[in-house]
């Protein structure tokens, strides 16, 4: 068995996704070598790739992501723009959101910071890869590892899948949502991190069209899944002048089967225009579908006791109902919390960085939690409370359609911009009880100035 040793400073990281591209550009300023070890074959070009099935979905870059991910990478935005990258600018033309069956913001306009980036998944993976590679310290290997070294003490690196054993002072695991450290865990005599799910049951179906130019000012379509609709869609214009059109059905209800039932769908869900403007498309390759059955996060910041030398990351620590769009966005905060950990040298660099990203993904998966439950028929564990929060919220964005200033709270805190935490003060509450209430007095009255032949009508009386 071959075996390596260095004598610098090495850092090294499983898998080269989103997220292990993130952790090696943050390990280069404090590490001599970063090692990025991928099993997959990774295109030189953007093109999809088999470990990123998911890839071939709608996916949103949120305005909060599109920040961090440039800081990150100074420049990316810029040269996605110059890629052709649509921006969803300051119009209200330039998107329609729906959620849970409410379509809301299409009508404002919104502030300039809420700008937004559209790049396909497999382009906003190469941007980002071919910075990360790029820098002089990060080097990438076409190897799997088969476990990383554990000396009954601390993790010292890894083994290959051919039995070379590679030293380091640290070992990112951004392997996704297939890690295996929690059965590494249980092998080197540590617990396993207890596990929060929601059986969320979603099945994508998702088709790359061309759609004639000039139909559709939108860049960005969204309609969410809904308690009397199951099944949401999305539209996103991307770089190559195409559309990504994914639909997805929840609470294991399953998708479209082939184009036409997604134009059956976008006939009952969407703007007539935008529905009309789907049909006259032409569908380009074969319809791709995945499954995501079960949202999961493994409570490390919970466990007591940790081995030094291995920290997890991204996916590999929670994975979100990728409906929502904000999985990348919340892998990129993470990022922060990797530098900010790196930066006090002497603490516990684990247990510092599962305590902040727990942090920041409490109040995310929360709310994702609560609006799975409640109006999306997914099962799990359900707090009492989980309930009326869900109806409160269904309230508040029935008002939002018609508030702007409900509206923009709403995207922003979804976007993940102002804050972590969708909880509205008690003046936004106070808004929407007003806002729906105005709206139950104008449909009273406008019903009590019908004749009684209609209104009996109306009521579902004879007459």
């Amino acid at each position: 068995m071959a075996q390596t040793t260095q004598s610098e400073k090495h850092a090294i990281v499983i898998g080269a996704s989103l997220g292990g591209l993130c952790a090696a550009r943050v390990l280069s300023d404090f590490y001599d070598r970063v090692t990025v070890y991928e099993r997959d074959e990774l295109p030189e070009t953007p093109a999809n790739r088999a470990a990123v099935p998911q890839g071939r979905h709608v996916h949103l870059l949120m305005a909060r992501g599109a920040q961090e991910f440039d800081g990150l990478f100074p420049g990316l935005l810029d040269d996605m723009v110059t890629a052709g990258v649509p921006i969803l600018e300051n119009r209200p033309d330039c998107i329609h959101f729906g959620a849970a069956g409410h379509a809301l913001g299409t009508q404002h306009r919104l502030q300039d910071q809420f700008t937004a980036y559209v790049p396909s998944r497999p382009h906003l993976e190469w941007q980002i890869r071919r910075r990360a590679l790029a820098i002089d310290n990060v080097t990438l290997v076409a190897q799997a590892v088969d476990e990383p070294v554990f000396d009954g003490h601390r993790v010292t690196g890894i083994r290959t899948d051919d039995g070379t054993t590679v030293e380091a002072d640290l070992v990112v695991d951004a392997a996704g949502r297939g890690t295996r450290l929690p059965a590494w865990l249980a092998q080197w005599g540590f617990d396993r991190p207890r596990e929060d799910t929601v059986d969320v049951g979603i099945g994508y179906a998702t088709h790359q069209v061309h759609i004639p130019e000039g139909l559709l000012k939108e860049k960005v379509v969204v309609a969410g899944a809904s308690r009397q609709q199951p099944c949401g869609l999305g539209m996103l214009f991307y770089e190559d002048g195409n559309w990504g059109v994914t639909t997805f059905g929840t609470g294991k209800v399953p998708p479209p089967a082939d184009f036409e039932q997604m134009c059956q769908l976008a006939d009952e869900i969407l703007p007539e225009h935008v529905s009309s403007a789907l049909r006259r498309g032409e569908p380009l390759g074969p319809i791709a579908v995945h499954k995501y059955p079960t949202s999961r996060w493994r409570r490390y910041d919970e466990l007591e006791r940790f081995p030094a030398g291995i920290v997890p990351f991204g996916d590999a620590v929670v994975s979100f109902n990728p409906t929502y769009g904000q999985g990348m966005t919340m892998t990129s905060i993470q990022a922060g919390h990797l530098r900010r950990a790196l930066q006090t040298p002497g603490q516990d660099l684990a247990r510092t960085l599962s305590k902040a990203t727990a942090k920041t993904t409490y109040p995310v998966w929360t709310m994702n939690a609560v609006g799975d439950l409640t109006l999306h028929g997914a099962t799990g564990p359900m707090p009492r409370w989980y309930r009326p929060v869900g109806s409160l919220f269904d309230q508040f964005l029935g008002a939002a359609e018609t508030d702007p200033v409900l509206a923009e709270w709403f995207l922003r805190r979804f976007s993940l911009l102002d804050s972590l935490w969708m909880v509205p003060s008690a003046k936004l509450v106070g808004r929407t009880v007003r806002h729906n209430m105005r709206l139950w007095l104008a449909e009273k009255r406008a019903k009590s100035r019908r004749s009684p032949e209609t209104a009996g009508s109306a009521a579902g009386h004879p007459t």
